[in-house]
């Protein structure tokens, strides 16, 4: 990564269930601050007259905060009354104190939009327009049009103004979101010039698509028929056909589409997929597809939210643009104004069963997923009950020693908790929980549903002890105070907002908690627990709506989803004449033509662009001091310390040299992690320990960071050379910095190992995760079996993460059931040989006011470690048979899409790398791969990473409908380069576009780590400009010498392919004997 913070961190995860996105996937890079947006965690807001803004001021919060984190003074700017407009109706104004921000909503008189324009002390401004867009079948409507209308407007004629702004733009965030009853339209931009040009292209988009006009368009995102020739078979292509066919692939996304649907059934508009079903997809009309959008994009059904700083963003300024855009529509709406009706309660519980497919040759039986579901009763949930339901979660699955998902763990009915939880993304809230990896049959689904209405049962009579509630309590509370520490906070106060706005209730409610935090710890003083057994019983225990969901497991399935479309396509062809034919077939040619065609200069020049003399010449630093400090026995460890505007927070972070490891002990470093995280010490059982942390900290955990290590200089680094740490990372408020050293020093030298048990638990539930992420996340894993080949760093890294990983979780759960004292002297002594005072990283963040008081406490953390390590065989040895003998894999998974991955080293070790560089590998995964990966193949995204570290380029796609024409793809990369030269106005978009990446904004801690990072690896300020002044120095003849060097990828590079068995034999057919794949069963 061009931005110098390349390591490669794993923590344990948690289940998430993200909205369908636009475009490439790693540009969603605020993806987890959204999805903890939409959970509405509110208060009662104060009002403040329309028809007086006086000047406002931010209230005294007579609110004792627990976790007290500072607040900076209220500018001056934001005191002000805000401004106003003909065309907008001033409808209130009010602070948000919890986040120091005044937010305004305006009505536009004539087109009936509502607007909210937040004022905020912050340089990362945030633009969104969202639609209400129920859905009436599966045919995914408003997903197709979501990635159709960034495919060109009435104003920006191009064909495609969303990659035009992603080759050339400061961005810091672009994107689009479907939800099952909404669409949502974000940007961001430091950059004030660069925000408006990407507001004015999101407008024109939305409100005037080429695609309502232009059929092509609809059949390149949506779905389309192909044929090559008349005697060959007719298939479908189309993005979002081809990416729905990969979430279908999913057993949980399954899960989670067949829980909504269970839930809701009968519902119209939640009981269907708006995503699309791959079988219903094909059913959409062009005319279907045109009326949708005129039906439900119309200013009247718009929200648009604008964030930003009022000195750099003033409020006049927003309304005069919004108003340039809006002036043109009037109020009428075609479905608009539709409301999304409740669903109504079930009077008795009920039972859903629905099939997923499995591969038939897997060694693993196939197990069904069992869950319990909820739906509450048909009205909003107060804030006050949506505070304490959030606190309720956490009680209940917030941790693994939590009073639901520790007796599901313990239980071994099954591998993993499923379900999520408490959810209030949707009109309706619900609580869900389940096992998946559970036995198949009848008999299992009812222990699994008998164990939950017990435990549940009771958990509600002998209710939650005073320090779980304390613990929790606190989990909460930091969490909703820390919010403001995101770089991309404006865009999850958006989020948070829609999820009241778009139902016609409050937005400001979600942004705020401190009135409901307040009035929940009154009642917590004052009845305890009993607060969360009583909704617990009134929403849950109480709540006749209740389904129980099997999700079995059917081996024929795939084979019968396949056959069925083939027969479908078999029968459309037959009724098509041979004049038919012959135009289907002139029109799939005319579609690639068109596709494949370079748009107008002319059309081109129509977008907003900035040049180069806006960016900034300088890199942007953070503070650091490097210290020694001395341990017992005459070692030294290292401090390193950055003074940081926190807000009253400490982050803290101490590592570990992996590499004091046997390389055979790496595969079991992330049990070894997990352990560490989540068991309990020589003094406190798990649960203690857990409630502690949670009551002490903001989190506090054991993962690990890898790196490539670079040459002085910025050459290429040595593939045997790189940097491998354990990690702990952990943060408190100030005042609690004592207990969170203290804790530190628990969780690494006292955690008590000797539970098998609970290692069973964590292998199994960490092996079913790993065994769904190679299905929805091939190209990681495709990357990283070729990673491996070409450097230590590369197979470390896939040792603890990659496919290898899923083996050593085989066997390490095989032992421990078998052999568990043997495992167990295992992880004793890589504990021991990691452990040591001496060679030890420090790294704390915090701002001026705390930094010294919490670095006094370093000493006593490293005291408590062993002054040297234990002696230990380590040293790491590797071979680089891989880079000079390609490799062609084939990785077989049940996926109805495949993953296609080739890489190569193409810089030696000691060749130094230019920054011009990341401009064309960033160009080419913009321009030239989109075109032929994503456009023309139809895959749903495409990448060329390139490493400034050790010189590797890795060409990957991801949920592809093709494998050999998308390598034919990457092997052209070169040729590319040379027939297409770049001229002025292109060469700049791309220089922007990277100098965009470089200045990628990032939280406080996240800054932290990365200037620790820097510092290990030995990057330097000097290096770090001459690399930035190379790449804003970039010239086309850099873009034709980089073609020599990728031809290299395509000459001798080696192939990762996670696909089907049928897939893998059919590209088989088409691939040279040479580079034919060689298949493995994975799962």
């Amino acid at each position: 990564p061009s931005s110098l913070t390349p390591l490669q961190r794993r923590e344990p995860s948690a289940s998430r269930r993200p909205p369908m996105r636009h475009g490439l996937r790693s540009l969603a890079i605020a993806a987890g601050a959204i999805a903890g947006a939409s959970g509405g965690l509110v208060s009662r807001p104060h009002a403040f007259s329309a028809s007086a803004p006086a000047a406002i001021s931010r209230r005294a919060s007579s609110v004792h905060a627990s976790v007290a984190i500072s607040k900076p003074p209220l500018p001056e700017v934001v005191e002000r009354a805000p401004a106003t407009h003909p065309a907008f109706e001033l409808v209130r104004v009010e602070m948000v104190d919890e986040y120091t921000i005044k937010v305004a909503t305006y009505r536009h008189r004539q087109s009936g939009a509502e607007v909210i324009s937040a004022q905020a002390d912050d340089e990362n401004k945030v633009f969104g327009i969202a639609f209400r867009t129920p859905v009436e079948d599966s045919t995914g409507v408003p997903h197709i049009l979501e990635h159709s209308v960034l495919c060109g407007s009435a104003k920006y004629t191009s064909k495609e103004p969303f990659t035009e702004l992603l080759k050339g733009s400061l961005q810091t965030f672009l994107n689009a979101f479907t939800y099952p009853d909404r669409t949502c339209y974000p940007v961001a931009s430091c950059n004030t010039k660069d925000f408006y040009n990407l507001v004015n292209v999101y407008l024109d988009a939305v409100l005037s698509p080429r695609a309502k006009r232009d059929p092509t368009v609809f059949a390149q995102e949506g779905w389309h028929y192909e044929l090559d020739a008349a005697e060959e078979p007719l298939t479908y292509k189309g993005v979002v056909f081809n990416e729905m066919k990969g979430v279908y692939s999913s057993p949980d996304q399954l899960h989670y589409r067949a829980l909504k649907k269970a839930l809701f059934r009968g519902h119209p508009i939640y009981a269907i997929d708006s995503g699309g079903d791959p079988r219903s997809i094909p059913t959409l009309t062009y005319d279907a597809f045109a009326d949708f959008h005129r039906r439900y994009y119309h200013p009247s059904n718009a929200k648009i939210y604008v964030y930003g700083d009022e000195a750099e963003l003033p409020t006049a300024e927003r309304l005069a643009l919004l108003e340039s855009w809006l002036a043109e529509f009037g109020s009428s709406r075609g479905g608009g104004d539709e409301q999304i009706p409740w669903q109504p309660a079930e009077p008795e519980p009920y039972e859903v069963s629905e099939p997923y497919p499995v591969d038939a040759a897997a060694a693993a039986a196939p197990t069904q997923f069992v869950t319990l579901g909820w739906l509450f009763p048909p009205s909003p949930l107060e804030p006050s009950k949506k505070l304490a339901w959030g606190v309720l979660n956490d009680l209940l699955l917030g941790k693994p020693s939590a009073a639901l998902q520790q007796p599901l763990l313990a239980s071994k009915l099954g591998s993993a908790v499923v379900g999520g939880g408490y959810g209030a993304s949707l009109q309706q809230a619900a609580f869900s929980v389940g096992l998946k990896g559970v036995a198949p049959g009848d008999e299992a689904k009812g222990r699994v549903s008998a164990l939950i209405l017990e435990t549940l049962d009771s958990i509600a009579e002998s209710g939650f002890e005073q320090s779980a509630v304390e613990a929790s309590m606190n989990t909460i509370e930091f969490r909703l105070r820390a919010a403001s520490a995101s770089p991309m906070k404006g865009l999850s106060f958006m989020m948070g907002a829609l999820s009241e706005w778009v139902y016609g209730r409050d937005p400001i409610e979600p942004l705020r908690f401190e009135e409901a935090l307040a009035s929940l710890k009154e009642d917590v003083a004052r009845r305890g627990g009993a607060v969360f057994v009583e909704l617990l019983r009134e929403s849950v225990l109480e709540n006749r709506h209740r389904c129980t969901l099997s999700l079995v497991p059917e081996p024929q399935l795939g084979g019968w989803l396949q056959a069925a479309e083939e027969q479908e396509l078999s029968a459309v062809r037959e009724r098509l004449s041979a004049g038919e034919l012959k135009a289907l077939e002139e029109e799939t040619r005319a579609l690639r033509a068109a596709q494949a065609a370079r748009d107008d200069p002319a059309d081109l020049a129509k977008l907003p662009t900035l040049s180069t003399s806006d960016l900034t010449a300088s890199t942007k630093s953070i503070p650091i001091e490097v210290d020694e400090v001395a341990v017992a026995g005459g070692g030294r460890a290292t401090l390193l310390t950055h003074e940081l505007p926190t807000d009253g927070l400490v982050y803290l972070n101490v590592g570990f040299d992996l590499a004091r490891l046997p390389i055979d002990d790496v595969p079991y470093v992330p049990l070894l992690c997990r352990m560490m995280s989540e068991l309990g010490t020589d003094t406190l059982d798990e649960t203690a320990f857990s409630r502690t942390v949670s009551a002490q900290t903001g989190s506090l955990g054991v993962s690990t960071m890898t790196s490539a290590k670079p040459r002085p200089g910025g050459a290429a680094g040595s593939p045997d050379e790189a940097v491998a740490m354990l990690m702990l990372s952990g943060r408190a408020v100030a005042d609690k910095a004592p207990q969170l050293f203290d804790l530190a020093a628990d969780m690494l030298a006292s955690t008590q190992l000797d539970n098998a048990e609970r290692a069973v638990a964590m292998l199994k539930q960490s092996l079913a995760r790993a065994e769904a992420a190679v299905v929805s996340s091939g190209n990681s894993y495709a990357s990283a079996a070729l990673a491996a080949r070409f450097s230590l760093c590369g197979s470390v890294d896939e040792m603890l993460g990659g496919v290898s990983q899923l083996h050593t979780l085989r066997g390490a759960l095989e032992q421990a059931q078998g052999d568990w004292p043997a495992l167990l002297a295992r992880l004793e002594r890589m504990r021991s040989a990691l452990l040591s005072a001496d060679g030890a990283v420090v790294n704390l963040s915090a701002d001026e006011q705390s930094l010294a008081t919490t670095a006094a406490h370093v000493p006593r953390l490293l005291g408590r470690l062993p002054s040297a390590a234990a002696p230990s065989d380590g040293g790491w040895a590797w071979s680089a048979g891989g880079v000079l003998v390609p490799s062609h894999e084939g990785l077989q998974v049940p996926t109805q899409v495949s993953y296609v991955a080739k890489a190569l080293p193409i810089f030696q070790p000691g060749e130094r790398i230019c920054g011009s560089t990341s401009v064309v590998s960033r160009y080419l995964r913009t321009a030239y791969l989109w075109n032929t990966v994503r456009v023309q193949g139809g895959a749903y995204g495409c990448n060329l990473a390139f490493s400034r570290l050790d010189g590797r380029a890795t060409f990957s796609s991801y949920r592809d409908p093709n494998l050999a024409a998308t390598l034919e793809a990457y092997d052209g990369t070169g040729a590319y380069l040379r027939s297409n030269p770049l001229g002025p106005s292109e060469l700049s978009k791309a220089i922007i576009g990277a100098v965009g990446e470089l200045d990628a904004p990032q939280s406080v801690d996240a800054r932290g780590v990365t200037s620790m990072v820097r510092h290990l690896l030995g990057v330097t300020e000097e290096e770090r400009q001459i690399w930035r002044d190379e790449v804003l120095a970039t010239t086309a003849a850099d873009f034709v010498a980089f073609a020599d060097r990728i031809d290299e990828v395509a000459a001798r590079g080696s192939v990762a392919v996670v696909a089907s068995e049928s897939a893998i034999a059919e590209a088989n057919v088409a691939l040279p004997e040479a580079a034919r794949l060689q298949a493995k069963a994975v799962l």
